[in-house]
């Protein structure tokens, strides 16, 4: 499978343990992963958005996933997310619980899909099911965007256990994959 994992940085200190972090989960299934970044020291583009679509553009083939600079992968997150789909060709989209920095579970629920309830770092999403659909340039933009393409679908998997871990490099202890 191809994976294109596209991120907007403004905290390129951290690029190395996010690499190491993809590395880890990637080398544990077949994947044809391929990180694209785009940087934005200056912060200069609210929450990234205009430099995530523009990624998001190059991008014709394969599977989506938005990763944040201060977001590490779970290292079961790749084998547990493509046995998930295994067999499935008519699945758009696998959404994952995500554990905050304060220990919050944002919980991968359909119910969830909406502003505030789920973040784009916890969906993969296949290039097609996308299209011209572009993350409006605001805080609220992951979720109208989240919720633009996948609400009220039957085609998505929703996984409890937390495999994206954001911003977990302020020190939280986010080993474990259960939610909360």
């Amino acid at each position: 499978m191809r994976l294109h994992v596209l991120t907007a940085v403004s905290r390129p200190w951290n690029l190395n343990v996010v690499a190491k972090s993809l590395e880890t989960a990637a080398d544990r299934v077949s994947i044809d992963l391929s990180w694209h970044l785009r940087f934005d020291l200056g912060r200069e583009c609210l929450g990234g958005q205009a430099l995530k679509n523009e990624l998001l553009d190059e991008i014709s083939d394969g599977w989506v996933w938005f990763l944040d600079d201060d977001t590490l992968v779970h290292e079961e997150m790749f084998t547990l997310v493509w046995q998930a789909i295994n067999g499935y060709s008519d699945i758009v989209a696998v959404v994952v619980s995500q554990r905050r920095n304060d220990g919050r579970v944002l919980v991968a629920k359909p119910r969830n899909v909406c502003v505030n309830g789920i973040d784009i770092g916890q969906a993969i999403l296949r290039r097609d099911l996308i299209a011209d659909e572009r993350i409006p340039e605001s805080y609220a933009g992951d979720g109208e965007f989240l919720q633009a393409l996948l609400h009220g679908r039957q085609d998505v998997i929703y996984m409890s256990e937390v495999l994206s871990l954001h911003n977990v490099l302020s020190g939280l202890d986010v080993a474990s994959r259960q939610t909360v």
